[in-house]
């Protein structure tokens, strides 16, 4: 499939967006070095940010997607990894900090990469027969008893 020029832009401005984001994690947890700034524990980002766990995940995951963008090895899979990280970014960006030229941004390169890679969405919302409705089922005839 080849991309249009602004698809190809978007994928490559998402893709920086989220591996930033990836080293930014990293450089918090291993040196303590925050590039955006130390968040307050007591707001969503800093709660978010001392919890570990999950922290490490979100940025593993920003990661493989990121470098899935920027190096074009499977990035329908790098976008549909992105896809619900992009979303809840879009949400804090919107609600907690009010900046809507990042929610514009984040959004608007999901949703272009999302339409540009669809048809690779597309099968997987198919009807497949094992979804069909139970009139449309064919009728399986018992075994005969012994």
């Amino acid at each position: 499939m080849r991309l249009k020029w602004h698809q190809t832009i978007a994928r490559y401005f998402l893709g920086i967006i989220f591996v930033f984001g990836a080293v930014d994690g990293v450089l918090e947890l291993g040196f303590g070095i925050y590039m955006t700034g130390e968040s307050n524990l007591a707001s969503f980002h800093g709660i978010l940010q001392h919890t570990i766990y999950f922290w490490v995940f979100l940025k593993l995951i920003e990661a493989v997607g990121g470098i899935s963008l920027l190096l074009n090895l499977k990035p329908t899979f790098g976008t549909a990894l992105l896809t619900p990280v992009s979303a809840v970014l879009c949400l804090f960006y919107a609600f907690d900090l009010h900046w809507y030229y990042a929610l514009a941004v984040v959004g608007g390169l999901n949703i272009v990469l999302l339409q540009a890679y669809w048809p690779s969405y597309r099968t997987m919302f198919i009807d497949y027969p094992m979804r069909a409705s139970v009139t449309e089922r064919p009728v399986v005839e018992p075994l005969p008893e012994t």
